[in-house]
């Protein structure tokens, strides 16, 4: 089916300009982690994954607020293991280090539970190429997104990120020929270039 300029436009710009930097870059900091000690880069990557899961939730989601767009890209197209999660892994991640510089603690005391991250047995990044061999396998044996009190929530960056390429890929396809998808990424993308105040 051919695309309509419109959509063509916001689909360039979604997949072709922002998809495409996101993707590269991140692979790049995951292949620099892998050689690093102590968990080297999971913090930059993660916060890199958590932006472009919101950038994308801006084109794939009809709610209108940040936070409930994140939320809702994510229960509508990732696997089940992260509904009903991340509205909480928004607050404490996305917002702590947009406004406090450092993950929130869950109910503000230095005790409780906080988002910690998942690294190998020698505290380095674990590689791209090992979590693709059984990605459904690591993502319920490291992701915890629904800790016990006290306990931190734990995030894999690699794991959503690998997520969030699949969901990507998955969506490159359906929007061709889903006509309800379509209005929704043309009426999403119109409304952020006015926000962005120039041509996108």
């Amino acid at each position: 089916m051919l695309m309509t300029n419109e959509l063509e436009k916001a689909y360039k710009f979604i997949f072709d300009e922002t998809y495409r930097m996101w993707h590269s870059d991140l692979t790049k900091i995951f292949r620099i982690g892998t050689r690093g000690t102590k968990g080297g880069c999971n913090l930059s990557s993660c916060i890199l994954v958590l932006i472009g899961i919101e950038s994308f939730s801006k084109f794939f989601s009809a709610k209108r607020k940040d936070a409930n767009a994140f939320a809702d890209f994510i229960d509508s197209y990732f696997p089940s293991e992260y509904h009903g999660k991340m509205l909480k892994i928004y607050f404490l991640f996305r917002h702590g280090l947009a406004h406090n510089f450092y993950p929130k603690s869950d109910l503000n005391r230095s005790n409780a539970a906080t988002v910690t991250f998942g690294v190998d047995e020698k505290n380095r990044v674990v590689s791209l190429s090992r979590l693709k061999r059984d990605l459904d396998g690591c993502r319920k044996q490291l992701l915890h997104l629904n800790p016990t009190s006290g306990k931190p929530y734990v995030l894999v960056p690699q794991v959503l990120f690998l997520d969030t390429v699949n969901v990507m890929k998955n969506l490159k396809i359906t929007i061709k020929t889903d006509i309800n998808l379509q209005k929704m990424v043309i009426e999403n993308h119109r409304r952020i270039r006015k926000i962005l105040s120039h041509r996108v």
